[in-house]
């Protein structure tokens, strides 16, 4: 336990994309500076009525009035919205536990453990229509991970190191404060402006990708299910995978991500393999079983 303790401390700047805290302080700025001119318009605005002694109209009146509105909403909207999150998750998904699939529940309990979480994350499993997708969430006085079942459904019997990637990654969401309402209120503005906030969203997710396979390093299928779907990911060469990332780079590749919220799949497995966090590929996968569009 000790040993695993300063083995965490040790990698807790490796764990960060090294780009995260630069543009989360960047974000902070600007979102702050936004309230500010809020604020400022919202007071001008007072100072002007008084001085016509008369309100005014007009669409700039209507959209600082609209902003202070919405800034004074800010706190109990987010709240009201978090805790409304959970009562819904709780209500339409399976919660996990020591008796509803208590493999996963012990995976999750081993990555918090080992992650040293402040809370212990509650974690769900839920449909998503089709969406391989997961997330992380806070409410007040609780985390928790869900999972939609169509991902889990892929991983759970055929590959359980890259569900445990999955949730490795959703609980690094937890354990770097993405969740909690302090974080989201300080980016509440910035996240919303068109490119800025897609800088620090890539730049989260690449931390939360450090931190799914330093729990699970044998879990990079993880990600290469996102790149080619469930039905063949596992016949994917990842060595190929990764000379194609390679060469994905230059002016049209950039301007591509630019609005993008993640970063491109291929580019996440390249960068996580270039940092050491997954071994090189040694053989291609087995072909076995395969059926091709001679038969």
């Amino acid at each position: 336990m000790e040993f695993e303790k300063r083995r965490l401390h040790l990698n807790n700047a490796r764990l960060r994309n090294p780009y995260e805290i630069p543009l989360y302080i960047f974000s902070v700025l600007v979102n702050l500076l936004i309230i500010a001119l809020i604020l400022a318009g919202a007071l001008l605005l007072g100072y002007v009525n008084a001085l016509v002694g008369e309100p005014l109209s007009g669409p700039m009146v209507n959209v600082i009035v609209a902003a202070f509105v919405a800034l004074l909403l800010l706190v109990p909207g987010l709240v009201l919205y978090r805790q409304l999150t959970r009562a819904g998750i709780r209500g339409s998904a399976v919660r996990l536990s020591r008796r509803q699939f208590p493999d996963i529940y012990a995976v999750k309990d081993d990555f918090a453990r080992r992650l040293e979480l402040q809370r212990d994350p509650e974690i769900y499993l839920m449909s998503g229509n089709g969406a391989l997708n997961a997330f992380a969430a806070s409410t007040l006085g609780y985390d928790f991970v869900v999972i939609h079942s169509e991902l889990f459904s892929n991983t759970y019997e055929k590959n359980k190191d890259a569900l445990a990637f999955i949730i490795g990654h959703e609980l690094g969401h937890l354990r770097l404060g993405h969740t909690r309402l302090w974080y989201q209120l300080s980016t509440a503005y910035v996240d919303r402006v068109p490119l800025l906030g897609d800088f620090l969203s890539r730049a989260r997710e690449y931390s939360c990708d450090r931190h799914g396979a330093y729990v699970a390093p044998q879990g990079e299928e993880g990600l290469v299910l996102l790149a080619a779907g469930r039905y063949v990911y596992k016949q994917v060469d990842v060595e190929q995978l990764l000379e194609q990332a390679q060469r994905f780079r230059g002016f049209w590749p950039t301007v591509a991500q630019l609005p993008q919220s993640h970063p491109f799949t291929v580019r996440r497995i390249r960068v996580l393999h270039d940092a050491g966090f997954f071994e090189a590929p040694t053989e291609t996968p087995s072909t076995e079983g395969v059926v091709t569009a001679e038969s």
